[in-house]
């Protein structure tokens, strides 16, 4: 919220619709009310010295709305306000000068409240006045609910077939180990064969789809987890989702091996949307014994981070060829800083497609290892690990059962690679 910015006028009623529109995205918000009486009249400039008050006494990304019925709503994304009392206090003095000069009018005994938005949707309905029935669209209709709507599209044999496993390889010398599997759901499959009937456009459709994936993907887990286990599986969810109930439910709905062989993956856009929010993630993954990192992190970002502030337990870089030649020294060389904070295994170059990803990166001191190249090397093995009717004497087969679990059970196989395979040297 900045100084200089207009103070937003709208309607209870729209008020209440875009709070419903960030609730379909999984984001968690809080609603701060200030109860200023309509009798009280107030000037622009009452209203001017309120917005600057909130400036610097309201914590950062908290958005302004003057309602139709004098109120004034401040909505946060992710926390809380924190110790509101010195905002309301000021704002309590203003007031009072207020009703000094106009000699009317009294300030109400609760100016502040604070809610949690959907927990308490009923209560902050009735303390802005509104009916169950006024809070439908001006319309009459009830709001199409996109995510129950996606949830309903995306059925879980789409997201089965559009899953896919791929493994995470540590290079040591002339020695390679498995140290897990990402176990993902790819969007541009799901989305060309399962929800072509969709057009999904702009920032809010995207995340509410991110949501309801996250869910599909848990449960999908859930389903595969007896047959992967003591795999350590990464998953990819985003922040919100972590603080979900169903996140909950999810982490204990397996045996005391599930959160041990676990990993979660948080994009470093969706991290740095709201930081803090991130970092409490980590301590509540971290806490229940989780490990958590940061994924698709290009090179150049890499000079916006700290190896040793950020409080993840690895970091996934995405392998860029441009990093080649002199003038990519600088951020070769912070490449190399980060493997040697991190380890060997905690710093993963992902989208590896080329023998060249490898030695690059183990020169840089890199030690992990995932893309297209990884998978193909561990197709020379397969052969002497399936047992299977249907694959055997076919290598490239069995390599797809390792990428894809529907193969996997198509072809009778097992999952033969887990965290912890030694493969012989090549």
């Amino acid at each position: 919220m900045g100084e200089d910015s207009k103070l937003k006028e709208i309607s209870v009623i729209r008020l209440l619709e875009l709070l419903k529109k960030n609730d379909q995205s999984g984001k968690k918000l809080f609603v701060g009310l200030l109860d200023v009486p309509a009798s009280l009249r107030l000037f622009p400039e009452d209203y001017a010295l309120l917005m600057r008050e909130g400036f610097r006494l309201l914590p950062e990304k908290t958005q302004p709305y003057k309602l139709d019925n004098g109120m004034v709503a401040f909505v946060r994304l992710g926390r809380g306000f924190g110790n509101v009392d010195p905002f309301v206090d000021s704002i309590s003095a203003m007031l009072e000068q207020v009703i000094s000069r106009q000699g009317l009018g009294t300030l109400p005994d609760d100016l502040w409240s604070e809610f949690r938005w959907p927990d308490d949707d009923a209560t902050l309905q009735a303390t802005l006045g509104v009916s169950e029935k006024d809070a439908l669209l001006s319309t009459g209709k009830k709001k199409i609910d996109f995510a129950n709507m996606l949830k309903g599209a995306i059925s879980q044999e789409a997201v089965y077939d559009s899953c896919r496993r791929q493994a995470i390889l540590e290079i040591r010398d002339s020695q390679r180990e498995i140290i897990g599997h990402e176990l993902y759901c790819s969007l541009d499959f799901l989305r060309h064969n399962h929800l072509s009937s969709f057009l999904l456009e702009g920032t809010g459709e995207i995340e509410i789809l991110s949501r309801v994936l996250d869910e599909k993907v848990m449960a999908l887990t859930e389903q595969l987890a007896p047959r992967i286990l003591p795999d350590v599986l990464h998953l990819n969810l985003q922040v919100q989702t972590v603080f979900s109930d169903a996140f909950g439910r999810f982490l204990d709905s397996g045996d005391s091996r599930f959160a041990r062989n676990l990993a979660i993956e948080v994009s470093l856009e969706n991290a740095i949307a709201d930081w803090w929010e991130f970092e409490d993630a980590c301590k509540l993954l971290q806490a229940a014994g989780v490990r958590v990192g940061l994924d698709r992190i290009t090179l150049p970002a890499l000079e916006f981070l700290s190896p040793r502030k950020i409080k993840v337990d690895f970091l996934k870089v995405i392998w860029d060829q441009n990093i080649i030649g002199s003038k990519r020294a600088t951020v070769a060389e912070r490449l190399r800083e980060f493997a040697s904070v991190l380890g060997n295994r905690n710093l993963i170059l992902t989208r590896c497609d080329t023998r060249t990803a490898l030695r690059m990166g183990r020169s840089l001191g890199v030690g992990a290892f995932q893309g297209s190249y990884v998978d193909a090397l561990l197709g020379n093995y397969l052969a002497e690990e399936c047992d299977s009717p249907h694959a055997a004497g076919n290598e490239r087969r069995c390599a797809v059962c390792q990428w894809a679990p529907r193969e996997t059970e198509s072809n009778g196989c097992s999952f033969h690679f887990r965290a912890g395979k030694v493969l012989p040297p090549l």
